[in-house]
């Protein structure tokens, strides 16, 4: 569904691995995730369960509790399983040697992650055999860490620090799960070298330079996980992130928040020195629930499975070219497969990517049609008449009216709640913010609290919040746009400033939300970017 233009035009799938047979495909069901595996029915159904002790284990570290009721499927993550690590590289940035070991995507509309099902293999004459011939490509730590990140914004949303957040994803890539227990706090093979070469330095840790050195990837991710460990597994220095962020939340530096709560930082330094040379701190943890967790699972069906291909390629979004490859396929299958809701499904998606609106209308009515609560169906049918809106607003009021269909389909999914209160922001009757319904604001806040780690959803509220003068409240919701010295967050602080001191318009025109239906082909891409690059110095801030 979602369109990938402007930023991520470069990252579009080039090449895919051929589509698999039926009997190759699996589907797996579990408390919070959705696997599609090319793999046997055993390793599908360990994968999952592997999948969902992670999750377990993070609510048993966190303090985050169980969930009171059973998650709806758009509240659960699908994770597509299947080919080599090349094939991730392929999907994600159209080159099979980038070294993409699998990636995630989060998204108010279904959160996605793609990882392979083995390591690149070795072709010869001789032999094909699997191979380690990349230790910085293990997928199952791709999508822990990933995964993680996902699970803080979901439970934990707080504006933490780069060299925190990935550090803290570090510490659980590297799981280990056993039958009763699991182990965690080993170093992260990946990561040794940069712990024994680059040495420690807290202030280029916790407050880089803008533009990064050759060493800030190693202390991001590296030290990341060595302070994260420190702080986490030390019963001594556990809370304090909590101090360092509340100093962070009343305005102090990255250097004065560290200060205040992690004391004298020396001696946190020689801690780590000390920490480093020796031996990881290992936490063996039983499990809460010692029951294997479970699993529904069956195989694909023939029509279920041939849609996989276009499936994949659509979840991970699309450019103008790849849009249009993936209609003419995905029109064959439909000719192939007329009656069949997966297929008519993949197609609707495939129509609205390519902007074929009259197409992916009559789709998603069609598979409504067979499946009256399909909420996927309704999400298109809705968003058809709001990308129309964007030269026609009279489509607003159709659009509206189908979210609130789709949001009784399934009143927990964030994306109709989203999309609903878009149809009142670019809605001209609804110009002044306050005269937009109490309750399209409250639909918009729902939609953030289901989905908090959709960038989209995060941005139009802060813009919300900031039309109805709440500035502070703004601040606490768009906090990571703010963190650290890139250029836009330092822009962004400044408007800040601007908005305080009352003039509101640019900080009000920055989080306006583009709307979906606006186009921008290559050379409008390439003019906004030369102006928002004029924009940054303009406020004396340096371009990245």
């Amino acid at each position: 569904m979602t369109r990938i233009i402007a930023a991520l035009a470069a990252l579009i799938t080039l090449t895919m691995a051929p589509a698999a047979q039926a009997a190759d495909w699996f589907r797996a069901e579990t408390e919070h995730f959705i696997v599609y595996a090319e793999d046997s029915e055993s390793a599908t159904r360990e994968f999952a369960q592997d999948l969902e002790r992670l999750d377990e284990v993070l609510r048993i570290l966190t303090g985050v509790g169980q969930d009171e009721e059973d998650l709806p499927p758009s509240a659960k993550v699908t994770v597509f399983r299947f080919g080599e690590t090349s094939d991730m590289s392929a999907l994600a940035a159209g080159n099979r040697n980038t070294g993409i070991g699998g990636f995630f995507i989060g998204r108010a509309s279904g959160s996605v992650a793609f990882v392979p099902r083995r390591r690149n293999i070795r072709r010869s004459r001789s032999a094909r055999n699997e191979v380690d011939d990349d230790v910085f490509l293990e997928p199952q730590a791709v999508l822990a860490h990933e995964y993680v990140h996902y699970f803080m914004f979901q439970h934990r949303d707080a504006p933490y620090p780069l060299w925190y957040s990935e550090g803290f994803a570090e510490l659980f890539s590297n799981l280990q799960f056993e039958d009763d227990y699991f182990i965690i706090g080993e170093v992260p093979p990946w990561r040794s070298i940069s712990l024994s070469t680059i040495s420690i330095d807290l202030e280029d840790t916790f407050d880089p330079p803008a533009r990064g050195t050759r060493e800030t990837v190693g202390r991001t991710y590296a030290h990341g996980w060595l302070i994260a460990s420190h702080l986490n597994l030390n019963s001594e220095r556990r809370g304090q992130m909590t101090e360092y962020m509340a100093a962070i939340a009343e305005g102090a530096t990255p250097m004065q928040a560290a200060e205040r709560a992690f004391g004298d930082l020396e001696v946190l330094r020689r801690e780590l020195e000390e920490f480093r040379q020796g031996r990881a701190r290992i936490l063996r943890v039983p499990y809460a629930v010692e029951a294997d967790p479970a699993v529904e699972i069956h195989q694909l069906a023939e029509d279920e499975a041939a849609r996989m291909d276009i499936m994949i390629r659509s979840k991970r979004g699309v450019d103008e070219d790849e849009a249009q490859r993936i209609v003419n396929e995905a029109r064959s299958l439909v000719a192939e497969y007329p009656q069949s809701p997966a297929v008519l499904l993949a197609a609707t998606e495939a129509e609205f990517d390519a902007r074929n609106y009259s197409e992916a209308e009559a789709l998603a009515a069609q598979v409504m049609e067979m499946q009256p609560d399909n909420t996927n169906a309704a999400i298109f049918y809705a968003g058809v008449p709001l990308s129309r809106s964007f030269e026609d607003p009279a489509q607003l009021a159709e659009a509206r009216r189908r979210f609130a269909a789709a949001n009784r389909m399934e009143t927990d999914h964030a994306y109709p709640l989203f999309g609903y209160y878009l149809t009142f922001l670019f809605d001209p009757e609804y110009e002044d913010a306050n005269d937009i319904p109490v309750t399209a604001k409250q639909a918009l806040e729902a939609a953030f609290a289901y989905a908090p780690f959709d960038d989209s959803v995060r941005q139009t509220l802060v813009h919300m919040l900031l039309s109805e003068g709440r500035p502070d409240e703004a601040r606490v919701v768009g906090a990571s746009y703010l963190l650290g010295n890139g250029a836009n967050a330092c822009m962004l602080r400044k408007k800040f400033d601007e908005f305080e001191a009352g003039d509101t318009a640019p900080l009000l025109e920055e989080f306006r939300p583009d709307h979906p239906g606006e186009y921008l082909d290559e050379d409008a891409r390439e003019a906004r970017r030369d102006e928002w690059e004029a924009e940054v110095e303009s406020y004396g801030c340096e371009v990245d």
